[in-house]
């Protein structure tokens, strides 16, 4: 009987079976799966195709692909493919997805719903003749330089893969490998002190599509001027430096090179991480849960001018002025203004209002001795989250989605789904510092530590599955939208994805996480 696939929808969900041959001729979208073993050098395991396959013969290609049989889960027919063809086997790890539809020169249609599954192995394999006519172990160097000289002898998914991920993701996925090999051969590393107790584990997400250090530093030798004239974060401007808020800006809105456009983003994050830490979390710099609502309801006034007769307007503008975090706010939607429609400054003053309500829910879980369950908390983190950086995608990319575009449900569910992403990946990394006296004790890992009654390693654990499950369900929601986006929408959905993999990018290194 011949082989069996699974159809599926954008979102992978299964909608059927067919046959292999019937597939490949209509071009059904169906369940396949690509293995990428690397070596501890970073070498990838190529193979080329056994000439006699019915498509793609001789091509070079990945370590191994596949398709899970109706039933078999995909992760288990990813290791069965890899024993069956390449005659070895290793701990493989899920990296990435990708929905790709492309025409092949002998009338077959590739449609396929492939998970990108990375490995480490030390061994050469044992090639099956039927399947594999050769390998070779190749650095990602080489094989960017061979696909670049030489497409027409590499298969068109291999192709697909580096287009959509570049080099430096499919990099990123050797490391992702090699840190969970590590993990697994030292199972006490975590617990050596108190930093590594709560060591943030490998995370599924894209990779990010720019890292310019020279760009970066343009936007920070612009950003602190600024931080220093509006006055928040007073005496720690080396320590804010080091927090690399240019660089997040860099990373994050990569469809412009301009440093003055990404000087907006810059102040965002660092106006909004001033009220973060000057009303909400940190008492040592006057965060008190009693005055969060108070502050916050004050400062709506920087966000949106407030129009009073004329003899109450001095105390006004006295409290807007004599607080640097109102004064931050106040320059921020300034610039703001020079860069946006109307309707794009008001969706922008939204998003900040939204967060704001939800901060103040989370004084209120202090100020009570509340601890709210995880769904409360992660509905709650949809909102509390980077929605107001991101609501500047466009903005700074100098164009504008339409309003009822950008609020539309399905979009929506893509910006939501990747902003929760990105908050999760915060929690982790604000993990150790947040375990501190005196520090927001409202995290992912903390309340799943307290739920579960486990070790901070094991919540790390935890909180990095949501993190990855999220990640998958912004994808699946991105993919469910694509195919009906107009250009412009095209673009802000790239922007999303820039701003998700660039993100997580800035939290790995930036010294607020990591002084």
């Amino acid at each position: 009987m011949e082989e069996q696939l699974i159809l599926v929808s954008p979102k992978d969900r299964q909608t059927g079976v067919a046959s292999k041959m019937e597939v490949h001729h209509q071009g059904l979208r169906h369940r396949a799966f690509s293995i990428l073993l690397f070596d501890s050098q970073g070498r990838m395991l190529m193979q080329q195709r056994a000439l006699g396959k019915y498509h793609s013969g001789g091509l070079w290609t990945n370590t191994c692909c596949g398709h899970p049989r109706p039933g078999e889960r995909t992760a288990a027919a990813a290791l069965r493919r890899l024993q069956e063809e390449m005659g070895t086997t290793c701990k493989l790890q899920k990296v990435a997805s990708m929905l790709y539809y492309e025409q092949m020169s002998n009338q077959l249609i590739e449609h396929e719903f492939d998970h990108v599954f990375a490995g480490l192995s030390q061994l050469d394999p044992v090639a099956n003749p039927e399947e594999v006519e050769s390998w070779e172990w190749l650095s990602l160097e080489e094989i960017t330089e061979r696909i670049e000289q030489t497409p027409e002898q590499f298969t068109i998914w291999f192709r697909r893969m580096f287009e959509q991920f570049g080099t430096g993701g499919v990099r990123q996925w050797f490391e992702a490998a090699r840190d969970a090999s590590a993990a697994r051969s030292m199972p006490d590393a975590f617990g050596k002190n108190a930093r590594s107790l709560w060591a943030v584990p490998p995370l599924y997400c894209p990779a990010p599509f720019r890292i310019d250090t020279a760009l970066a530093e343009a936007v920070e030798d612009r950003l602190m001027p600024w931080i220093k004239e509006v006055g928040i974060f007073a005496g720690q401007l080396e320590k804010v430096r080091a927090m690399g808020f240019g660089r997040f800006a860099m990373l994050c809105h990569t469809d412009t090179h301009d440093p003055d456009r990404l000087l907006l983003s810059a102040q965002c994050i660092a106006a909004l991480f001033a009220v973060d830490d000057y009303y909400c979390d940190d008492e040592r710099t006057g965060s008190e849960p009693r005055l969060v609502g108070p502050r916050l309801s004050l400062a709506l006034a920087a966000l949106e001018p407030a129009h009073l007769p004329s003899r109450f307007r001095c105390g006004l503008d006295q409290a807007l002025n004599s607080d640097p975090v109102l004064v931050a706010l106040r320059a921020y939607m300034d610039r703001v203004q020079a860069f946006a429609s109307s309707v794009q400054v008001a969706r922008v003053r939204h998003e900040i209002i939204a967060m704001f309500v939800t901060m103040t829910a989370e004084a209120a879980w202090r100020l009570e001795g509340l601890t709210p369950p995880i769904w409360e908390y992660l509905a709650q983190r949809q909102t509390n989250s980077f929605l107001p950086c991101m609501s500047l995608i466009d903005v700074i990319g100098g164009y504008e989605l339409p309003a009822h575009i950008y609020s539309a449900p399905a979009v929506r569910r893509v910006t939501t789904l990747a902003a929760s992403a990105t908050i999760v990946a915060n929690d982790l990394y604000s993990a150790h510092k947040e375990n501190q006296t005196a520090i927001g004790d409202f995290n992912l890992p903390l309340l799943l530590a307290r739920e579960h009654n486990c070790t901070p390693r094991q919540a790390m654990i935890k909180c990095a599955h949501v993190h990855d499950e999220i990640v998958h369900l912004y994808e699946a929601a991105e993919q469910a939208v694509l195919p009906d986006a107009s250009p412009l929408l095209q673009r802000f959905l790239t922007g999303i994805k820039s701003w998700v993999s660039g993100s997580l990018e800035w939290h790995r290194h930036s010294g607020r996480y990591h002084g």
